[in-house]
């Protein structure tokens, strides 16, 4: 069973495919540190807001800048 059998990913596929992701951790407090790289390429400085959407088994994370794109 791969690491999302609801979806019918094989685990090997699914591995491939989080290689690919930018990596983070959890600390103690529930806190996730973005990394680097992701905060340049976004243009996301100390302080900032960022806004966090649920959808069913992950998490989408916006700007403030990206939100107000939208509209």
């Amino acid at each position: 069973m791969g690491l999302f059998p609801s979806s019918g990913i094989k685990m090997s596929s699914t591995i491939e495919v989080l290689e690919k992701f930018f990596k983070t951790a959890v600390d103690y407090r529930g806190r996730i540190y973005i990394p680097k790289q992701v905060r340049k390429i976004l243009l996301i400085k100390e302080g900032e807001r960022v806004y966090i959407k649920i959808e069913q088994d992950h998490i989408k994370v916006y700007t403030a800048k990206a939100l107000k794109l939208q509209k």
